[in-house]
């Protein structure tokens, strides 16, 4: 009669074990691996919003499994499910859209590149015709020396700027690049207007 009551209690604890709700601990894996590729693909930079909508499923499911994992009883995974699921969902959205504007911007870049080279060159050829006629360019105003510093800043931006984008950082190079575009037709209209248009 003894074994028979040790019996049964190890057979109902063995039930409620059986029948206590199971941690989906494959799917939160395979959502946290979907949210390091998203990260590894700079899902921050290229795709923020995105990004931090994974951000923020990451964060619920990791409040949502910390709340769980302190309970002794009365554990219930059926909100993790629907938070993994989320979590999934955003990351992949996240990490597809990095991939897609990566792309968009290693294009943008790559024009920006030969578009600022071809027009340091320009200003580069005025600002020579300037260093000729250095009496021309005081009359004007223009301190020869200035324009050339100038002309050499412009050069090493687009020096730093083919780095960045032969390392892949498209943000650092088209800051960069829209900041010498801009400047160059600024200090090119001011040569011309001058008359320092080379020939």
């Amino acid at each position: 009669m003894k074994y028979l009551k040790v019996i049964a209690l190890i057979l109902v604890v063995g039930l409620v074990v059986a029948c206590a709700p199971k941690l989906p601990q494959k799917d939160v894996d395979a959502a946290n691996a979907t949210f390091t590729e998203a990260q590894t693909a700079k899902a921050d930079v290229y795709a923020p919003t995105e990004f931090q909508t994974a951000q923020d499923a990451k964060t619920a499911l990791d409040t949502e499994l910390a709340a769980q994992e302190v309970k002794t009883s009365g554990k219930s995974y059926k909100q993790t499910a629907t938070l993994v699921k989320t979590l999934q969902d955003a990351a992949k959205k996240a990490k597809d859209a990095a991939a897609a504007n990566l792309e968009a911007a290693k294009a943008e870049v790559a024009t920006l590149l030969t578009d600022s080279q071809t027009l340091v060159a320009a200003v580069k050829a005025d600002a020579a015709a300037a260093s000729a006629n250095a009496k021309k360019a005081a009359k004007a105003k223009i301190s020869v020396k200035a324009v050339n510093d100038q002309v050499a800043g412009f050069d090493q931006a687009v020096t730093e700027a083919q780095a960045a984008n032969d390392s892949q950082d498209y943000v650092t190079a088209k800051t960069k690049l829209i900041a010498v575009k801009d400047q160059a037709v600024q200090l090119q209209t001011t040569l011309e207007t001058a008359g320092f248009k080379a020939q």
